[in-house]
């Protein structure tokens, strides 16, 4: 009987050696890190607790700012999102090795900037209650409210693929995509009308940047965005969107116009 007692001692010592990796591997698969809190302005809140300079922020995360919060996060393919006041992301995936980033934005405004992807099939998507926007390596800002989303594009081209309104014949599908380039904005309504592409004025400009501007306790490269940014952009954009606004309206002008909100 003593030898059963110990054999059974040595095999539940085996025993638990071997298995508990397992819940450690589990816990890691379940908990992808997406990149780190570069910069911010309290309040900000990740999962519901305060958020803290250069914590990890994960796959599923859930980041929110109240009317004085904002919050800049590198993400880990050196991508950058700078979250305004009064928004809500999910960060629902980053996965840099593969190039696959999938973001929700609830309601708010955001500043993504996206390193350029070149792995095949990758993906850097934007989902919102009114539209998904996709792009391939781009400067770009969102704007979220009840009613619209309003898209600005400082560089590079994000498509724009409206979600047709509730109700609809085809509930849950999408409407036709449309490409909205450097120096353009866009407005897509709850009802899944797509504004027309217009070349985005200044004023505009200006606060779609001013908007998601953190001035916190980041380094100072975190919080790049000054008066020289907005100089230089208002300059670039101001000629980009001369010069490709009318062609890319006319592209459009079979579609449906919405009304085109500027950000708040």
């Amino acid at each position: 009987m003593k030898i059963n007692h110990r054999l059974q001692a040595v095999l539940a010592l085996i025993l638990s050696v071997l298995l508990s990796p397992a819940p450690l591997l589990c816990q890691g698969a379940g908990n992808q890190q997406a990149g780190d809190v570069a910069n911010l302005d309290p309040a900000a809140t990740r999962n519901g607790a305060t958020a803290q300079l250069k914590e990890v922020v994960f796959w599923n995360d859930r980041l929110k700012t109240d009317p004085q919060g904002r919050l800049r996060v590198a993400l880990r393919d050196g991508s950058s999102l700078s979250l305004g006041s009064d928004s809500e992301l999910v960060v629902v995936q980053h996965d840099p090795s593969s190039q696959q980033t999938t973001l929700q934005l609830f309601l708010g405004r955001i500043r993504e900037k996206v390193t350029k992807l070149t792995q095949p099939n990758s993906k850097f998507e934007t989902n919102t209650p009114h539209a998904s926007l996709g792009v391939i390596g781009t400067d770009f800002y969102v704007e979220v409210t009840p009613n619209a989303t309003t898209v600005v594009v400082y560089s590079g081209i994000v498509r724009v693929t409206p979600l047709l309104a509730a109700g609809a014949a085809n509930v849950g599908s999408q409407a036709q995509s449309v490409s909205v380039a450097a120096g353009q904005t866009v407005t897509v309504t709850s009802s899944g009308i797509v504004g027309a592409i217009s070349a985005a004025p200044q004023p505009l400009i200006q606060t779609s940047i001013t908007n998601t501007l953190v001035k916190g306790v980041g380094t100072k490269t975190a919080a790049v965005g000054g008066s020289h940014l907005v100089r230089n952009l208002l300059i670039g954009l101001g000629a980009a969107g001369a010069g490709v606004g009318i062609g890319m309206a006319v592209n459009n002008s079979g579609k449906s116009s919405g009304p085109s909100i500027p950000p708040k």
